[in-house]
Protein backbone atom coordinates (compact mmCIF):
# COMPACT_ATOMS: atom_id res chain seq x y z
CA UNK A 1 0.00 0.00 0.00
CA UNK A 2 1.01 3.56 -0.70
CA UNK A 3 2.53 5.31 2.40
CA UNK A 4 0.35 8.38 1.53
CA UNK A 5 -2.64 6.55 0.61
CA UNK A 6 -2.27 4.82 3.93
CA UNK A 7 -2.30 8.05 5.81
CA UNK A 8 -5.50 9.76 4.23
CA UNK A 9 -7.23 6.56 4.60
CA UNK A 10 -6.71 6.66 8.12
CA UNK A 11 -7.40 10.71 8.51
CA UNK A 12 -10.72 10.47 6.32
CA UNK A 13 -12.01 6.95 8.37
CA UNK A 14 -11.33 9.05 11.73
CA UNK A 15 -13.19 12.03 11.03
CA UNK A 16 -16.11 11.55 8.73
CA UNK A 17 -17.12 7.89 8.97
CA UNK A 18 -16.42 6.70 5.43
CA UNK A 19 -19.21 3.78 5.23
CA UNK A 20 -17.02 1.66 2.61
CA UNK A 21 -13.82 2.31 -0.12
CA UNK A 22 -15.15 0.51 -3.03
CA UNK A 23 -13.63 -2.25 -5.29
CA UNK A 24 -10.13 -2.48 -6.55
CA UNK A 25 -11.20 -3.86 -10.00
CA UNK A 26 -10.39 -1.16 -12.47
CA UNK A 27 -13.40 0.58 -14.36
CA UNK A 28 -14.12 0.84 -17.59
CA UNK A 29 -14.60 4.67 -19.06
CA UNK A 30 -18.13 5.62 -20.71
CA UNK A 31 -18.36 8.66 -22.41
CA UNK A 32 -22.26 10.28 -21.56
CA UNK A 33 -23.15 10.07 -25.24
CA UNK A 34 -26.17 10.71 -24.80
CA UNK A 35 -25.79 13.99 -22.99
CA UNK A 36 -27.70 16.90 -24.12
CA UNK A 37 -28.01 20.52 -23.59
CA UNK A 38 -29.92 20.47 -19.76
CA UNK A 39 -30.43 16.83 -19.43
CA UNK A 40 -28.90 13.27 -20.51
CA UNK A 41 -30.36 9.63 -21.92
CA UNK A 42 -27.30 7.82 -20.36
CA UNK A 43 -26.94 6.97 -16.70
CA UNK A 44 -23.86 5.61 -14.31
CA UNK A 45 -26.35 3.10 -13.15
CA UNK A 46 -25.51 -0.39 -13.82
CA UNK A 47 -22.37 0.41 -16.02
CA UNK A 48 -19.36 -1.73 -15.80
CA UNK A 49 -17.06 -1.29 -13.49
CA UNK A 50 -19.01 1.80 -11.39
CA UNK A 51 -18.38 1.62 -7.66
CA UNK A 52 -21.69 2.16 -6.19
CA UNK A 53 -21.17 3.83 -2.19
CA UNK A 54 -24.16 4.36 0.01
CA UNK A 55 -25.56 7.15 1.78
CA UNK A 56 -26.12 6.78 5.26
CA UNK A 57 -29.97 7.12 5.15
CA UNK A 58 -31.29 10.64 6.69
CA UNK A 59 -34.61 10.95 9.09
CA UNK A 60 -36.07 14.53 9.22
CA UNK A 61 -38.60 15.74 11.74
CA UNK A 62 -40.01 19.06 11.26
CA UNK A 63 -39.98 20.95 14.68
CA UNK A 64 -41.61 24.22 13.28
CA UNK A 65 -43.53 24.67 9.86
CA UNK A 66 -42.71 28.13 10.05
CA UNK A 67 -44.98 31.80 9.36
CA UNK A 68 -46.74 32.91 6.50
CA UNK A 69 -47.45 31.28 3.41
CA UNK A 70 -46.44 27.47 3.50
CA UNK A 71 -45.71 24.99 0.60
CA UNK A 72 -43.84 21.59 0.15
CA UNK A 73 -40.50 22.25 -0.93
CA UNK A 74 -40.67 20.16 -4.22
CA UNK A 75 -38.20 19.08 -6.49
CA UNK A 76 -38.81 21.05 -9.77
CA UNK A 77 -35.42 19.70 -11.93
CA UNK A 78 -33.96 22.33 -14.52
CA UNK A 79 -33.66 20.22 -17.94
CA UNK A 80 -32.63 23.36 -19.79
CA UNK A 81 -29.08 23.93 -18.78
CA UNK A 82 -26.67 22.18 -16.66
CA UNK A 83 -25.35 22.71 -13.29
CA UNK A 84 -21.93 24.01 -12.97
CA UNK A 85 -20.58 24.36 -9.43
CA UNK A 86 -17.21 23.70 -7.31
CA UNK A 87 -17.22 21.41 -4.59
CA UNK A 88 -13.91 22.19 -1.81
CA UNK A 89 -13.56 20.14 0.92
CA UNK A 90 -10.50 20.32 4.10
CA UNK A 91 -10.74 17.62 6.21
CA UNK A 92 -7.89 17.48 9.24
CA UNK A 93 -6.83 15.12 11.82
CA UNK A 94 -3.81 16.77 14.54
CA UNK A 95 -2.12 15.33 17.50
CA UNK A 96 1.09 16.03 19.04
CA UNK A 97 3.84 15.73 16.08
CA UNK A 98 1.36 14.58 13.61
CA UNK A 99 -0.74 16.85 11.25
CA UNK A 100 -2.90 14.99 8.44
CA UNK A 101 -4.66 17.66 6.17
CA UNK A 102 -6.41 17.15 2.73
CA UNK A 103 -8.25 19.92 0.70
CA UNK A 104 -9.82 18.95 -2.55
CA UNK A 105 -11.39 21.02 -4.77
CA UNK A 106 -13.63 19.42 -7.39
CA UNK A 107 -15.40 21.36 -10.50
CA UNK A 108 -18.78 19.36 -11.17
CA UNK A 109 -21.19 19.52 -14.31
CA UNK A 110 -24.46 17.85 -13.14
CA UNK A 111 -27.73 17.26 -15.08
CA UNK A 112 -30.88 15.17 -14.21
CA UNK A 113 -31.72 12.33 -16.59
CA UNK A 114 -33.69 13.35 -19.41
CA UNK A 115 -36.81 10.99 -17.66
CA UNK A 116 -35.59 9.94 -14.29
CA UNK A 117 -35.54 12.99 -11.54
CA UNK A 118 -34.39 10.60 -9.16
CA UNK A 119 -30.92 10.39 -11.09
CA UNK A 120 -28.34 12.85 -11.39
CA UNK A 121 -25.07 12.60 -13.81
CA UNK A 122 -21.83 14.47 -12.92
CA UNK A 123 -18.75 15.25 -14.99
CA UNK A 124 -15.96 15.83 -12.53
CA UNK A 125 -13.72 19.02 -14.11
CA UNK A 126 -9.54 19.50 -12.98
CA UNK A 127 -9.99 18.25 -9.49
CA UNK A 128 -6.78 19.80 -7.68
CA UNK A 129 -5.49 19.95 -4.58
CA UNK A 130 -2.79 22.57 -2.57
CA UNK A 131 -0.63 19.17 -2.18
CA UNK A 132 1.56 19.15 -5.12
CA UNK A 133 1.96 15.13 -4.37
CA UNK A 134 -1.73 15.06 -4.36
CA UNK A 135 -2.48 17.90 -7.55
CA UNK A 136 -0.10 15.36 -9.57
CA UNK A 137 -2.19 11.93 -8.76
CA UNK A 138 -5.49 13.86 -9.64
CA UNK A 139 -4.50 15.15 -13.24
CA UNK A 140 -6.04 12.23 -14.50
CA UNK A 141 -9.59 12.47 -12.60
CA UNK A 142 -10.78 15.49 -15.47
CA UNK A 143 -13.63 13.99 -16.93
CA UNK A 144 -14.51 10.89 -14.76
CA UNK A 145 -18.34 10.19 -14.41
CA UNK A 146 -20.30 10.16 -10.89
CA UNK A 147 -23.89 9.18 -10.30
CA UNK A 148 -26.18 10.63 -7.58
CA UNK A 149 -29.66 8.66 -6.59
CA UNK A 150 -31.70 11.08 -5.05
CA UNK A 151 -34.96 10.84 -2.93
CA UNK A 152 -37.56 12.97 -2.04
CA UNK A 153 -36.57 16.48 -0.06
CA UNK A 154 -33.07 16.13 -2.20
CA UNK A 155 -32.11 13.52 -0.01
CA UNK A 156 -28.82 11.60 -1.35
CA UNK A 157 -29.18 8.21 -1.29
CA UNK A 158 -26.57 5.99 -3.26
CA UNK A 159 -22.97 7.89 -5.31
CA UNK A 160 -21.78 5.67 -8.51
CA UNK A 161 -17.92 6.51 -9.29
CA UNK A 162 -16.76 5.57 -12.48
CA UNK A 163 -13.07 7.06 -12.62
CA UNK A 164 -11.07 7.28 -15.55
CA UNK A 165 -9.06 4.33 -15.96
CA UNK A 166 -5.53 6.25 -15.96
CA UNK A 167 -6.59 7.66 -12.25
CA UNK A 168 -4.47 6.01 -9.73
CA UNK A 169 -5.62 4.72 -6.04
CA UNK A 170 -4.80 7.77 -4.51
CA UNK A 171 -6.61 9.72 -6.29
CA UNK A 172 -9.48 7.92 -6.77
CA UNK A 173 -9.60 7.83 -3.10
CA UNK A 174 -9.59 11.31 -2.53
CA UNK A 175 -12.61 12.01 -5.04
CA UNK A 176 -14.56 9.39 -3.31
CA UNK A 177 -13.70 10.69 0.21
CA UNK A 178 -14.51 14.40 -0.84
CA UNK A 179 -17.98 13.45 -2.58
CA UNK A 180 -18.54 11.49 0.66
CA UNK A 181 -17.98 14.17 2.82
CA UNK A 182 -20.13 16.78 0.90
CA UNK A 183 -23.28 14.37 1.06
CA UNK A 184 -22.96 12.79 4.38
CA UNK A 185 -23.17 16.98 5.68
CA UNK A 186 -26.32 17.37 3.30
CA UNK A 187 -29.25 18.66 4.70
CA UNK A 188 -32.20 17.30 3.16
CA UNK A 189 -35.78 19.29 2.93
CA UNK A 190 -38.87 17.96 4.50
CA UNK A 191 -41.59 17.27 2.36
CA UNK A 192 -44.65 18.78 4.23
CA UNK A 193 -45.50 22.13 3.50
CA UNK A 194 -43.33 25.07 5.49
CA UNK A 195 -42.65 28.78 5.81
CA UNK A 196 -40.12 31.17 6.25
CA UNK A 197 -38.24 30.47 9.92
CA UNK A 198 -39.02 26.62 9.37
CA UNK A 199 -36.96 24.43 11.69
CA UNK A 200 -36.39 20.95 10.76
CA UNK A 201 -33.85 18.07 12.25
CA UNK A 202 -31.75 15.99 10.38
CA UNK A 203 -30.81 12.56 11.81
CA UNK A 204 -28.10 9.96 10.29
CA UNK A 205 -26.09 7.36 12.42
CA UNK A 206 -22.72 6.99 10.11
CA UNK A 207 -20.26 4.11 10.93
CA UNK A 208 -16.44 3.92 10.38
CA UNK A 209 -13.83 3.35 13.10
CA UNK A 210 -16.35 4.65 15.35
CA UNK A 211 -19.95 4.74 14.92
CA UNK A 212 -21.47 8.68 14.99
CA UNK A 213 -24.58 9.67 15.15
CA UNK A 214 -25.20 13.20 13.28
CA UNK A 215 -27.58 15.93 14.46
CA UNK A 216 -28.45 18.86 12.07
CA UNK A 217 -30.52 21.37 13.46
CA UNK A 218 -31.85 23.68 10.11
CA UNK A 219 -33.74 26.76 9.74
CA UNK A 220 -35.40 28.40 6.58
CA UNK A 221 -34.04 31.98 6.70
CA UNK A 222 -35.07 32.85 2.92
CA UNK A 223 -37.05 31.63 -0.12
CA UNK A 224 -36.97 33.14 -3.20
CA UNK A 225 -38.51 31.29 -6.07
CA UNK A 226 -36.71 28.35 -6.36
CA UNK A 227 -34.29 29.17 -3.86
CA UNK A 228 -33.74 28.41 -0.06
CA UNK A 229 -31.09 29.74 2.03
CA UNK A 230 -31.06 27.28 5.46
CA UNK A 231 -28.87 28.29 8.11
CA UNK A 232 -27.73 24.96 9.99
CA UNK A 233 -26.26 23.62 13.19
CA UNK A 234 -24.77 20.53 13.54
CA UNK A 235 -23.57 18.09 16.74
CA UNK A 236 -21.95 14.14 16.64
CA UNK A 237 -21.88 12.18 19.41
CA UNK A 238 -20.40 8.85 19.57
CA UNK A 239 -23.07 6.08 19.76
CA UNK A 240 -20.76 3.92 22.16
CA UNK A 241 -17.29 3.65 23.68
CA UNK A 242 -15.17 1.65 20.80
CA UNK A 243 -12.48 3.08 18.08
CA UNK A 244 -11.83 0.78 15.87
CA UNK A 245 -8.12 1.38 14.67
CA UNK A 246 -8.27 1.36 10.52
CA UNK A 247 -6.50 -1.17 9.14
CA UNK A 248 -6.22 -3.29 12.70
CA UNK A 249 -8.29 -5.72 14.69
CA UNK A 250 -7.16 -3.62 17.54
CA UNK A 251 -9.50 -0.87 19.01
CA UNK A 252 -9.27 1.91 21.54
CA UNK A 253 -11.80 3.66 24.45
CA UNK A 254 -12.70 7.02 23.72
CA UNK A 255 -12.98 8.79 26.96
CA UNK A 256 -13.84 12.65 25.71
CA UNK A 257 -15.58 13.70 22.43
CA UNK A 258 -16.51 16.93 21.06
CA UNK A 259 -17.52 17.61 17.55
CA UNK A 260 -19.72 20.41 16.47
CA UNK A 261 -20.22 23.05 13.86
CA UNK A 262 -22.65 25.47 11.74
CA UNK A 263 -23.06 26.69 8.26
CA UNK A 264 -25.09 27.94 5.63
CA UNK A 265 -26.57 26.59 2.40
CA UNK A 266 -28.24 27.86 -0.36
CA UNK A 267 -30.27 25.04 -1.98
CA UNK A 268 -32.09 25.07 -5.31
CA UNK A 269 -35.49 23.21 -5.72
CA UNK A 270 -34.35 23.06 -9.58
CA UNK A 271 -31.27 21.96 -8.88
CA UNK A 272 -29.47 18.39 -7.66
CA UNK A 273 -26.65 19.69 -6.05
CA UNK A 274 -25.93 22.74 -3.27
CA UNK A 275 -25.25 25.89 -5.95
CA UNK A 276 -23.19 27.63 -2.37
CA UNK A 277 -22.52 28.08 1.00
CA UNK A 278 -20.57 26.47 3.68
CA UNK A 279 -20.23 23.98 6.58
CA UNK A 280 -17.59 24.10 8.95
CA UNK A 281 -17.49 21.62 11.73
CA UNK A 282 -14.66 21.08 15.10
CA UNK A 283 -13.65 18.78 17.76
CA UNK A 284 -11.57 16.94 19.68
CA UNK A 285 -11.45 13.61 21.44
CA UNK A 286 -9.55 11.64 24.03
CA UNK A 287 -8.81 8.19 23.04
CA UNK A 288 -7.12 5.46 25.56
CA UNK A 289 -5.05 1.98 24.91
CA UNK A 290 -3.32 -0.25 27.30
CA UNK A 291 -2.06 2.46 28.78
CA UNK A 292 -4.62 5.13 30.66
CA UNK A 293 -1.83 7.49 31.61
CA UNK A 294 -0.78 7.73 27.80
CA UNK A 295 -3.86 8.81 25.57
CA UNK A 296 -3.78 9.68 22.60
CA UNK A 297 -5.57 13.48 21.98
CA UNK A 298 -7.07 14.52 18.89
CA UNK A 299 -8.31 17.05 17.31
CA UNK A 300 -10.17 17.32 14.04
CA UNK A 301 -11.45 19.37 11.45
CA UNK A 302 -14.35 18.96 8.65
CA UNK A 303 -14.99 21.89 5.83
CA UNK A 304 -17.40 21.38 2.68
CA UNK A 305 -18.13 24.67 1.03
CA UNK A 306 -20.23 24.92 -2.35
CA UNK A 307 -19.65 27.74 -4.87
Amino acid sequence: MYPRLARLTVAAALLIGLTGCGSDDPPTEAAPSGTTAGCTEESTSGLEGVNLLPVPPAKITVLDAGTGERRPPAAAPDRTSPQTVTLETTSSVRSAGDDQTQTVQMPLDAVFHCTDSTDLEMTLGSVTSPDPALAEQLEPVAGSRAGLAIGPGLMPISLRLLPADDAGPEARLAVEQTLLQALQMSVPLPTEPIGIGARWRVERTIDSAMTITQQIDATLAAWDGNRMTVDVTVEETPVNSVFAIPGSQDSLTITRFTNTGTGQLTLDLARGLPVSGSIELGGARELVGADPAQPLLQQTGLSVAWR
